[in-house]
């Protein structure tokens, strides 16, 4: 009988390991007062901060219809979020591309369209946070007819593109590296023939540090940018991408894997580049991930095809000669599988290798105690049509934002946990309720999503968030342990709330350790910061 009533004890502390609904940490909570905006839609675009805790927020205006921009605003706020200074932008052609504060200057970079001298314009428009007068002056500008655009035209019932060929914005990529030292930009520069790039590296005081232009031999449609970062010590780039060979997107070619990733680095003395194999495993793409201690490329892979995933993949470099020092394949594992599953099939399932689909990478991060996160979400497009009894047919797209994937690893690759967080939402409307904002402090991962009043109780101790008009969501925050275990509460009840949330395009400060929210009800809007 003892053995027996052990047994049972350790049968449930199994179980409700996957989750418990206490013992979270209490945020701290800041919002700002209800304002009003001319323009229904906005979207958190930057965030900074000043010297004594105050922020600042640059959100992007649109159009009640689609996404046509109508400018910018800035927002000054002080460490309470009372709104101290705002500025508008209502040049349509303008678009944003980073900003930063240093020295109580707040410094927006921008790109702007030159009609008339065909070139794209990159400027800095600088402003002391005390007084909000803004100045502006040029950094470069770069031929429009050096910078690959995208064309698309439909003739009859074919369509064509030159969209798969453009690596990234058409207008040019712009990162700060991680505490604002350099600031870099990147260009897809128009050649068939060669996959031809150009970067620029200036300081934080907007001097040139150096402008690297390079190639490799393979035609540009055919290499397929991933990421790039730039380093906070002294300006070096890492740059990599995706190369076929056989001039042939086929995977697979004379029973090989038909790719290879390209790294490269870029300073102002040298470009360097090495290739790596992927070793006979299937992987879409990978992230660049750059610390003072350590060069790691981050991604998922397969073993059946580039479409699926059956794991998480870790590649260690060094970041002088680009040799992989360590590669790792983390597969899924059981209590992946049993999350999201349920015990009895997700343990079969396990037991099968079986591989998922429909994944998308959502985050990255590097924590202070050289820890490696990774979340993704199951993401799809569907399309209904319905036939009407006239003759008629209607169609409805419809965007699925499904479970969240998360995984931490240590610097070695090594995996500590890795968890399915089951949600089911979807809309033919508005996403910007939709998926989730993350963030990471202490060794804790903290996921952010808005769900019904009711969690979902699935088999096996299991839990589910789901989907509520959106005048009746929650704001939950997920809290995943250093060990893995989780918990989940009601951050902001939308009973007490005049606003809701959007989660798909909340901003996580790693200086501040916040996440910041734009709340919405019609053309009422409010600013949520959550210190972490």
């Amino acid at each position: 009988m003892k053995f027996k009533h052990l047994f049972f004890i350790v049968l449930f502390a199994a179980l409700t390991a996957n989750f418990v609904n206490s013992q979270s940490t209490n945020f701290k909570v800041i919002k700002s007062e209800i304002f009003k905006d001319k323009n229904t839609n906005s979207e958190l675009i930057f965030s900074a901060s000043d010297d004594e805790g105050g922020l600042v927020l640059l959100r992007q205006l649109f159009s009640a219809l689609g996404r046509n921009s109508r400018g910018y605003i800035l927002e000054y706020y002080d460490k309470k979020l009372n709104l101290i200074n705002h500025k508008e932008f209502e040049d349509k052609k303008t678009v944003f591309k980073g900003m930063f504060v240093k020295d109580n200057t707040l410094n927006l970079i921008e790109c702007v369209i030159n009609s008339k001298e065909e070139t794209l314009d990159y400027n800095v428009i600088k402003g002391n946070l005390n007084d909000f007068n803004f100045s502006k002056e040029n950094i470069f500008s770069i031929g429009k007819d050096n910078v690959k655009s995208p064309f698309a035209m439909g003739v009859g019932l074919f369509f064509f593109s030159n969209l798969n060929q453009i690596d990234h914005d058409p207008t040019g990529e712009v990162k700060i590296s991680a505490s604002g030292n350099f600031i870099a930009f990147n260009f897809d520069i128009k050649n068939k023939e060669q996959e031809t790039h150009r970067v620029l590296v200036y300081n934080n005081t907007l001097n040139k540090v150096y402008d690297q232009e390079f190639s490799e031999n393979i035609k540009d449609k055919y290499f397929k940018y991933n990421s790039f970062e730039v380093s906070d010590e002294d300006g070096t780039i890492y740059f990599l991408g995706k190369a076929y060979k056989n001039e042939s997107f086929k995977e697979r070619v004379n029973d090989e894997i038909n790719y290879y990733y390209m790294l490269y680095r870029i300073n102002a003395e040298s470009i360097n580049s090495k290739s790596f194999d992927t070793n006979d495993t299937y992987i879409s793409s990978l992230e660049v991930l750059l610390t003072p201690k350590g060069l790691f490329c981050i991604g998922m892979y397969s073993e059946k095809n580039s479409n699926d995933f059956r794991g998480f993949a870790y590649y260690k470099l060094d970041k002088n000669v680009l040799t992989v020092e360590k590669a790792k394949m983390n597969p899924f594992t059981e209590q992946f599988m049993i999350d999201k599953y349920g015990e009895k099939k997700g343990k079969k399932k396990s037991g099968k290798e079986k591989e998922l689909s429909n994944i998308v990478y959502r985050s990255f991060f590097i924590s202070e105690n050289n820890e490696i996160y990774f979340n993704a979400e199951e993401f799809y497009i569907s399309t209904y049509t319905t036939f009407g009894a006239n003759g008629t047919t209607s169609t409805r797209t419809a965007y699925h934002y499904n479970d969240i994937y998360s995984c931490k690893l240590n610097f070695d690759g090594d995996l500590i946990w890795m968890r399915t967080i089951n949600k089911g939402q979807s809309t033919s409307g508005i996403v910007d309720y939709l998926s989730f904002t993350s963030g990471v402090k202490n060794s804790k991962m903290y996921l952010f999503l808005n769900g019904a009043d009711e969690v979902k109780k699935l088999k096996d101790n299991r839990i589910s968030f789901a989907q509520s008009k959106i005048k009746k969501m929650n704001l939950y925050v997920i809290e995943i342990e250093p060990n893995g275990n989780f918990n989940y509460k009601i951050l902001i009840n939308d009973k007490d709330s005049k606003v809701t949330y959007k989660t798909y395009g909340g901003l996580f400060s790693n200086n501040s350790s916040a996440i910041f929210l734009e709340g919405n009800k019609g053309r009422d809007k409010r600013i949520a910061k959550i210190e972490l």
